[in-house]
């Protein structure tokens, strides 16, 4: 504030000086804009910023960088500089002047005021319980989105949720129906099969001084077929999941394929259409449900080939394929091994 005080002395100053004085200063005015890179920056990030006027020759002009009243940058031609953004609740006022060379003088303001946004999304596509990672989007399904935003007034005050205004952006496109004030979180169909979208969310107080931003590529991913074995007691082995070989201490076991991040609320949604087939030959599903199969090796090689086919009765783009190669020991008992030793 102390150094614009001054320049606007020097202004009035000359301004009242006679016509010959050759030192004499002509206000244009505030016409420098400064841009910010990144636009809405997050505490601790590296700013860029430029100037550009259209009434005044910068490339031929005196040019000096001011934050919060203290020089930053000066010389011919200055027009950019950059610093780091201060912490959460920070505000920084960055002030150009520009003199050039027939005494015309032209300046302009900008503020960094540093915003925090998380964005967190996950699917609700099929995961089994105690799945540790969140459910991934794959096509047909939808994405849960949610925006925690920390937007701090220079006093410390946190902007409560019921006062920022969101606006959720799918691929650019601003969804009206879920943007609004307060509506921190948003639903949204998933990504097209094979394909990627980017989720933004800007977040602003009402009087717009305070805002952030956030950007997440958000890719759409096949379901993955998964083989475990079910105990007689114990029943889905989760901490065993097969591998592509497998070896069962047993001439017959029950086994059950998990459909990870499909289109569905469980194994056995009916929407699911699972097709098996062993050694080659289509074989029926033998156990609780479609999503189960029993395999008796007590009168054969001992050597079983899986395949499943997973499709969806009413989202044709579906699909996921699995195959196993697994040899029993005609030998073994279904109570012979510890059940939970790791998986072979």
């Amino acid at each position: 504030m102390r150094v614009r005080c001054a320049l606007m002395f020097l202004f009035v100053f000359f301004l009242g000086a006679p016509a010959y004085a050759q030192s004499s200063f002509v206000s244009s005015g505030n016409s420098i804009s400064i841009i910010m890179e990144p636009r809405l920056p997050a505490p601790g990030d590296s700013v860029r910023l430029s100037a550009a006027s259209s009434q005044t020759d910068l490339e031929r002009s005196d040019v000096t960088w001011y934050a919060n009243n203290e020089v930053i940058a000066q010389g011919p031609g200055v027009k950019e500089v950059a610093l780091v953004a201060g912490p959460l609740g920070s505000e920084t006022g960055v002030f150009v002047a520009a003199i050039s060379a027939d005494g015309t003088s032209d300046s302009g303001e900008i503020f960094i005021r540093p915003s925090e946004i998380d964005l967190l999304w996950e699917s609700d596509s099929y995961v089994p319980p105690f799945y540790r990672g969140r459910a991934l989007p794959s096509a047909g399904t939808m994405m849960r989105v949610q925006a925690l935003a920390r937007l701090q007034t220079p006093g410390g005050a946190l902007i409560p949720e019921r006062d920022i205004i969101y606006t959720w952006r799918r691929n650019g496109v601003i969804q009206r129906s879920v943007s609004g004030r307060g509506k921190s979180a948003a639903d949204l169909p998933s990504p097209a099969l094979f394909g990627a979208d980017i989720i933004q969310v800007d977040a602003a107080f009402l009087d717009g001084l305070f805002e952030g931003e956030t950007i997440v590529r958000v890719p759409s991913i096949e379901p993955v077929l998964v083989l475990y074995k079910v105990h007689p007691l114990f029943g889905t082995m989760y901490h065993q999941a097969l591998g592509g070989q497998a070896f069962i201490p047993d001439s017959e076991m029950t086994f059950t394929a998990v459909p990870y991040f499909a289109q569905a609320q469980s194994p056995s949604d009916p929407r699911l259409i699972y097709a098996w087939q062993v050694n080659g030959k289509d074989v029926l599903a033998s156990g609780a449900g479609p999503d189960e199969i029993t395999i008796n090796a007590g009168k054969s090689s001992g050597l079983a080939r899986i395949e499943l086919s997973l499709t969806h009765a009413a989202n044709w783009l579906m699909q996921s394929i699995g195959t196993w190669s697994i040899s029993f020991s005609a030998g073994g008992g279904s109570f012979g091994a510890e059940p939970f030793q790791a998986a072979q």
